[in-house]
């Protein structure tokens, strides 16, 4: 939270969780009063049918525009169909106008994580602050889905429906507001293709497959959001039905999720730092189960809001893990379209599993229904385990060269998605013992880090300094444009990586804390000289 930049980031995804929250629980009750079951179940299908099969294509908008502009619109866009939906309710319009309505909210919905995500590793420094910023993430969405359902369940019971729409409106200005100050360091260095209508929509699944790890992480998360799905239409239910709380339950059985998401978020501090992330995805599949199982197992209303509070606790590991698992194994040119495939699954199989409720429901009755949809992940959990644990040990991010890269002085302040892009277009040079890396007076085309091996920098023939792994050298040249100062030799076999002068003047001269310290490097190994 010391990143200004992660912060208002962060602080925007809360408005935006509660806000979508708060409107979701006024939205499923404003349904459920003018339909019952199946309103609420046909409304969930028709809101998230057309965002989900345009969700792919939307999100190609954050591979190729400023993710932080992006995602402004994204909340702007919200807050007007919501306070439109508002103004409908209180002047009593047509619920078809809130029908009609509903979907397009869910058009700019669909781009909140695909843009949100891809965004972080802009802002993080390093892949431990990427986790940290996951976990911010899951922190402040449980904060957000603690607050939302409860505003949403206090306003439905108290005040007139139309407040149920213009608290959430208010929340999703406000979110805009924090996102409209966010000025990312130094922005990619981006290569844009012109692809055709097809490559456009089936962009995101064309990576998944070129990135499989990713894709069978993407499609868990579906299943859970089917379960999700069916778990918005079974709460209305529950909370009427078996555990009498009336409507205003469906927001306390919701801000009981969120406030295990909140403690889970805080709990999955405990992941930072940690290389693997199967087992914490794993256990958020389970524990985003069983809670529902128990639930139909033992009907009461006290062990009900336990029981969602532990399914938060799942649901904040299991986004922490997941969306780590995914930034790591896919590369940024195409992470926004991905996590677009994911939120078209998302809202397809939210829809899905909504429209699937009742029938559940008319077959098993109420409880039978909440102890299968229960059943689903844990199973699933046991049965990918082998797959998930492998998807976690692969990953397209060169980590050896990153580590390199970030022990650079002059490269360490860049932003994490800089540097991946750096450290692909690092090239790998070997050298025999005795060969020569660079010659004094010849012109600079390159910097180098060593690997592996020595080396010797002399100046008119003298010894001036003796390099080891992660020492670096060649950057005078490349920042002041005059001929190189030294000769560096290699010592014994060297394996080293070079990056192309533009590159490298790209990602140092870009960022103003990259600049400060390459000039003082460069400073003192003149002065040293």
């Amino acid at each position: 939270m010391g990143n200004s930049e992660i912060r208002r980031v962060e602080l925007a995804w809360m408005l935006g969780w509660a806000s979508e929250w708060a409107w979701l629980v006024a939205l499923w009750v404003y349904a459920f009063n003018a339909g019952g079951v199946v309103g609420v179940g046909v409304l969930g299908l028709a809101r998230t049918l057309p965002a989900a099969l345009l969700a792919p294509a939307l999100s190609t908008l954050t591979d190729r525009l400023p993710r932080h502009r992006v995602l402004l619109g994204v909340h702007l866009g919200r807050a007007l169909v919501v306070g439109i939906v508002a103004l409908a309710v209180g002047s009593g319009w047509s619920p078809w106008v809130v029908y009609l309505l509903a979907p397009l909210d869910a058009l700019f919905g669909v781009m909140h994580r695909p843009t949100h995500m891809p965004l972080l590793p802009a802002l993080a420094r390093s892949p431990e602050d990427l986790v940290a910023a996951n976990v911010a993430s899951s922190t402040f969405e449980g904060i957000g889905t603690l607050l939302g359902p409860a505003i949403g369940g206090v306003l439905v019971a108290t005040a007139a429906p139309a407040w149920g729409f213009v608290a959430p409106a208010i929340g999703f200005w406000l979110a805009a507001l924090s996102v409209s100050a966010i000025r990312p360091t130094q922005a990619l260095r981006y290569h844009p293709d012109r692809p055709d209508l097809l490559h456009t929509l089936l962009g995101g699944i064309r990576a998944l497959v070129d990135y499989p790890s990713a894709g069978l992480v993407v499609a868990l998360f579906w299943s859970q959001v089917v379960v999700r799905g069916l778990l918005n239409v079974l709460v209305v239910l529950a909370a009427q039905e078996l555990l009498h709380f009336g409507q205003q339950g469906v927001g306390y059985l919701y801000s009981a999720i969120g406030a295990g998401s909140l403690l889970g978020a805080l709990g999955a501090v405990a992941l930072v730092g940690r290389r693997r992330m199967a087992p914490a995805f794993a256990a958020g599949l389970t524990l985003w189960g069983l809670p529902i199982l128990m639930i139909g197992l033992i009907p009461l209303a006290g062990p009900a809001i336990l029981l969602l509070v532990v399914l938060g606790l799942g649901n904040a590991t299991l986004d922490v893990s997941g969306f780590t698992i995914m930034q790591r194994t896919v590369p940024n040119a195409v992470r926004g379209r991905v996590f677009g495939v994911l939120e078209a699954g998302i809202m397809l199989s939210t829809g899905l599993g909504s429209a699937l409720a009742p029938v559940l429901v008319a077959l098993a009755g109420a409880r039978g229904a909440l102890i299968f949809t229960g059943a689903i992940l844990p199973v699933l959990a046991l049965l990918t385990w082998h797959w998930v644990s492998r998807a976690d040990a692969r990953g397209v991010i060169p980590e050896r060269q990153l580590a390199l890269l970030r022990a650079v002085p002059m490269l360490k302040p860049l932003p994490l998605t800089v540097l991946e892009q750096v450290a692909s277009e690092l090239h790998a040079v070997r050298y025999a013992a005795g060969a020569p890396m660079i010659r004094q007076g010849e012109v600079g085309d390159r910097f180098y880090i060593l690997a592996e091996g020595e080396a010797e920098a002399t100046i008119d023939g003298q010894l001036v300094r003796r390099m080891g792994p992660g020492d670096s050298f060649g950057e005078i040249a490349l920042l002041r444009d005059v001929p190189r100062t030294a000769s560096v030799t290699a010592v014994g076999a060297i394996l080293a990586y070079a990056l192309d002068r533009d590159a490298f003047l790209a990602a140092v001269t870009g960022d103003r804390e990259s600049t400060s310290a390459a000039t003082e490097v460069v400073e003192a190994r003149l002065a040293g000289s």
